[in-house]
């Protein structure tokens, strides 16, 4: 269990080691731990982690607004219950307590990631989490699945939240292609008023998003041509009007530095990525978009990068 002090968001990860010829029984049971979980007077959010072969046990990761909230779900009678139904599907009957943090770092770090926000229709909440079992319980039979992530909305929130964890792009594109989940879907309709997916496999998920048509992020190799693009003048000018500044007050080195970087990270990403990003949006998203068009954008970056150069040339 990782928990920090009350009043602190807290996190509980139970792992076991399921036995091969329980692993259907398992999944369903799981699934209804989570929901009970979600349940649970202040429950946060829920991810299940798949067993690889560098993690044989399978983990369950609740997390909780409160420490307290933790000790009541963890101590109180329904999980005691739900734990003790599925002690013969596991070996040895154990449940082991982990802090987790270095299995789900490698899980984030070696996946492909779907970010779903749903918004449910008023009156069903309870409809949608059976739904939300009944999925989960088919996605985890599917070739590279490492684990989901549930979070229900908060105050200011209108949907869920569902996070998707596949082994590659391949297979995390098959189950979102499949036959299974468009059965599901169909089912859901009278449930939900609609959905947003964002795929987070870009080294820049919050400065570029994924394609609203295609469901897929820019090639990093362009989202990196618009990052040096908006970044380099911000250097240039603060090279020549901040530096002097920090140096006339003494200002420490590494201060000085990190003052400059966050300067340098906040306008890269307001106001200079979106301006960007509105301007060479038929690059970055050419599906359906005029081929001469497209064409013309990288020339156009080019005169860019040149212009700036131009006007920055005596700078320093």
């Amino acid at each position: 269990m990782g928990a920090t002090q009350a009043g602190q968001s807290a996190t509980l990860v139970v792992c076991a080691r399921v036995r091969p010829e329980s692993e259907s029984a398992f999944a369903q049971w799981h699934a209804k731990w989570q929901s009970e979980m979600l349940a649970s007077p202040g429950a946060d959010s829920f991810e299940y982690v798949a067993p690889t072969p560098d993690q044989e046990e399978a983990a369950l990761v609740g997390r909780f607004r409160t420490v307290d909230a933790l000790r009541v779900w963890r101590h109180g009678s329904d999980n005691l219950a739900l734990l003790d139904e599925a002690r013969p599907m596991v070996e040895g009957g154990v449940f082991v307590q982990l802090a987790g943090q270095a299995a789900l770092e490698y899980y984030a770090q070696h996946s492909a990631t779907e970010v779903i926000i749903t918004r449910i229709k008023a009156g069903n909440e309870p409809a949608y989490r059976a739904f939300a079992d009944r999925i989960q319980k088919v996605q985890e039979r599917f070739p590279g699945y490492i684990g989901s992530f549930v979070q229900p909305p908060h105050q200011r929130e209108s949907g869920w939240t569902t996070v998707l964890r596949f082994d590659s792009v391949p297979r995390l594109n098959a189950w979102l292609s499949s036959p299974e989940r468009a059965a599901l879907l169909e089912e859901s309709h009278d449930l939900i008023e609609g959905f947003e997916a964002q795929r987070v496999d870009t080294s820049f998920p919050g400065w570029v998003p994924a394609d609203p048509a295609t469901g897929r992020p820019p090639n990093m190799w362009k989202t990196a041509s618009l990052v040096l693009l908006t970044l380099f003048p911000i250097v240039m000018l603060e090279l020549r009007f901040l530096n002097p500044i920090l140096r006339s007050v003494a200002t420490p080195p590494a201060l000085g530095t990190f003052a400059g970087n966050a300067i340098s990270v906040l306008l890269t990403t307001w106001p200079f990525m979106p301006l960007a990003i509105a301007l060479f949006t038929p690059w970055l998203y050419p599906e359906g978009r005029p081929r001469a068009l497209v064409n013309a954008m990288p020339v156009l970056l080019v005169c860019a990068y040149a212009l700036e150069i131009l006007v920055l040339w005596r700078l320093l």
